[in-house]
């Protein structure tokens, strides 16, 4: 009954789920090379625009994942808290991982703290359209 990969339901995604993971793969690969690349510089008409991109991008890495259904259907309660809890553990590990000799890269705390807002944003917002359809 939990597999992600039976027959469609009113809460699993009518995207068969091997195209949900290979999205998911591709979008990790590019958040990976996006926070190192080498001496990047981020420019806007607001100071530290980077921290909102953060925000969205670790956001979205989550929806992501948890639409991949790694741990159940996708909005099933187990998939969304095991999901945001790999968010909370790889996005501080994405900014320290950023101090890595060559990259010139600065590891900030209010980019880790603006990472893991993102994935909580995902997490909650997901886990109550999931409360909200199992309250119908």
């Amino acid at each position: 009954m939990n597999d992600p990969t039976s027959s469609v339901s009113p809460e699993t995604p009518r995207i068969p789920v091997s195209v949900r993971r290979a999205v998911f793969v591709i979008y990790t690969l590019t958040l990976l090379l996006a926070t190192h690349w080498p001496q990047l510089s981020i420019k806007g008409p607001i100071q530290r625009p980077d921290l909102v991109i953060h925000v969205g991008a670790f956001g979205l890495w989550t929806l992501l994942l948890i639409l991949a259904a790694f741990f159940g259907r996708p909005l099933a309660r187990r998939n969304i808290l095991a999901s945001t809890a790999v968010g909370a553990v790889y996005a501080p590990l994405d900014e320290l991982s950023q101090g890595l000799p060559g990259l010139h890269r600065v590891v900030a705390l209010d980019d880790a703290l603006a990472n893991l807002l993102g994935v909580s944003i995902a997490g909650g917002a997901c886990l109550t359209l999931s409360l909200i359809r199992s309250s119908r």
